[in-house]
C-alpha cells in the first residue's frame, strides 16, 4: 500500500473512531432488584431534532423533525409493548382546565431538559437512584395507573449527496440518529433507566434501523409476564 493510501485509511479510522460513543442502558437499582415494576407508562411527545447537511454546512429541517418526533414515539410504544409487554396510557387524564394540563407537561419537559445534562454527564449514577424529578410529577394528573413516564430526546443529521460524497473521499461523520430516553417513575419522579440507543444512516426514512436501534436500547429493562 502506497504512503497516500495509508494516510488516507488512517484519517478515515481516526474520524470514526472519534465520532463513536458507547452506548449504554442504566436502570435505577430499585428495577434491577425488581422491587419497582413498570408495566404501565405515559409517553410524552418526543422533541427529536434533525438537521440536513450540506457543502454549505447544516440547514434545519422542521417539518422533519416534527414527523421523526412522533414517529420515534409511537415506535417507542411499540417497542415496550411487544418486546417487554409495557403498555402505553393516554398522556393526562380527562380535565376540566386543559390549559393547565398542557402548562403542566410543558413545565415538565423543561424540568427533565435541565436535567438531561447531569444525567448524560453521570449516566452510571442513575444504577445508584441518584437522579430524580421530584414528586411534582403529580402535577402531571397521570392516570392512577401509570408506573412511569417516557421522555425522549434526539439528535439527528442527513446528508445530501453532494456531502455524502465528501466525506467518501475525506471522511466525517456519517449520517445518524442518537437518542436519550428516560423513564421516571409516576409517583416520586426518581429516574428509573435512562439509554442512549443510536445508529448511522438517514433518520428521516428509517423505520427498521429504528426498530433494531430501540429494541437494543431497551434490552435490559425487565420484562413483565402477560397476564
Amino acid at each position: 500500500m502506497k504512503m497516500p493510501a495509508i494516510m488516507f485509511a488512517l484519517v478515515v479510522l481516526l474520524t470514526a473512531s472519534g465520532s463513536h460513543r458507547v452506548q449504554a442502558q442504566f436502570l435505577h437499582p430499585k428495577v434491577t432488584a425488581k422491587e419497582t415494576t413498570i408495566r404501565t407508562v405515559v409517553v410524552l411527545p418526543a422533541k427529536v431534532n434533525v438537521v440536513r447537511d450540506s457543502m454549505k454546512g447544516p440547514e434545519g429541517m422542521a417539518a422533519e423533525s416534527d414527523e421523526l418526533s412522533a414517529r420515534v414515539a409511537t415506535m417507542v410504544s411499540e417497542v415496550l409493548s411487544k418486546q417487554k409487554h409495557v403498555a402505553t396510557l393516554p398522556s393526562t387524564k380527562p380535565s376540566d382546565d386543559a390549559d393547565q394540563q398542557k402548562y403542566n407537561v410543558a413545565d415538565f419537559q423543561t424540568k427533565f431538559d435541565a436535567l438531561l445534562p447531569k444525567i448524560m454527564k453521570k449516566r452510571s449514577d442513575v444504577k445508584q437512584g441518584r437522579f430524580t424529578m421530584g414528586d411534582e410529577v403529580l402535577n402531571l394528573n397521570l392516570d392512577k395507573g401509570a408506573d412511569a413516564v417516557v421522555f425522549i430526546r434526539g439528535e439527528g443529521k442527513k446528508l445530501t449527496g453532494g456531502k455524502t460524497a465528501f466525506r467518501m473521499m475525506v471522511g466525517g461523520t456519517p449520517a445518524y440518529l442518537r437518542l436519550m430516553i428516560g423513564i421516571v417513575d409516576a409517583r416520586n419522579g426518581a429516574v428509573l433507566l435512562y439509554t442512549d440507543p443510536e445508529f448511522t444512516g438517514d433518520p428521516t426514512t428509517a423505520v427498521d434501523r429504528l426498530r433494531n436501534a430501540l429494541e437494543k436500547g431497551f434490552k435490559k429493562l425487565p420484562q413483565i409476564n402477560p397476564q
